[in-house]
């Protein structure tokens, strides 16, 4: 009986020793772990310096696979196959987001500035508003907007501040309206690009209709001319003095 306890105790003991060693086997890596050889799961047991360098585990493996020797354990390393137990990534060095982090703020839009505009020049705009009669708003290339004054012609007035809406204003803005509405158009300018309300000022074209000229013509809008933008001048002499025989519009 006595001699069975022995060899019993005996198996215990040694039974012991050898169950670590085939758990763990190796010695720790420069990172203060090892792979288990069951399964090629990484055990970090002991952070050295080294390790704690990782900001997060895609770093850990980096580091892993530079310094284990275990090449075909870390051939096929994933994060699902490192054990930190119980180690974790400095916060002033995770990429985790603070729960304490300013709430974003919406990006300013900043304004598109205006083409440069030169004399006599001309732009593709796309008109993105009427005003009224002779004035609309428009949209160059670049994104800029801006109100454009259409040159040497003058529609009734109905959204004047200080003015009530005049006789034929209505039919001249509804006119315009359906003429220009999200149209593109070419503005041709003159001497003078702005006036003292710093609206553009313009020759309208479409295609090859000077709109200016036809507002006048079809009894919209008489002539109003102001120096120096007197291009057209003569044309739109002309259109009234035949819109005027014909008693359109404003003529009636």
């Amino acid at each position: 009986m006595r001699k069975f306890l022995t060899i019993a105790l005996s198996f215990v003991m040694l039974f012991g020793l050898v169950t670590p060693t085939f758990a763990h086997p190796g010695a720790l890596d420069e990172l203060g772990g090892h792979f288990r050889r069951a399964d090629c799961t990484y055990l970090l047991h002991q952070p050295t310096s080294l390790a704690r360098k990782a900001k997060n585990m895609q770093e850990l493996i980096a580091l892993i696979k530079k310094y284990n020797s275990n090449s075909k354990c870390t051939r096929a390393l994933t994060p699902s196959k490192v054990n930190l137990e119980g180690f974790t990534f400095s916060r002033s060095q995770s990429h985790t987001p603070s729960t304490h982090t300013k709430p974003a703020t919406k990006p300013t839009t900043k304004k598109a500035a205006l083409p440069s505009i030169k004399i006599n020049s001309k732009h593709t705009v796309k008109v993105i508003r009427v005003v009224d009669g002779d004035t609309v708003e428009v949209r160059f290339s670049n994104g800029a907007t801006a109100k454009v004054r259409l040159i040497g012609v003058n529609t009734p007035e109905t959204v004047h501040p200080n003015k009530p809406v005049e006789k034929y204003g209505k039919e001249a803005s509804n006119y315009t309206k359906k003429r220009l509405t999200n149209k593109t158009v070419t503005l041709e300018f003159d001497v003078q690009i702005k006036d003292k309300y710093g609206r553009l000022l313009a020759y309208v074209w479409i295609g090859k209709e000077l709109y200016n000229e036809t507002l006048v013509k079809e009894g919209y809008a008489n002539v109003m001319t102001i120096p120096p933008n007197v291009k057209y001048q003569k044309r739109f002499v002309t259109a009234e003095r035949a819109a005027r025989q014909a008693k359109k519009g404003l003529w009636k």
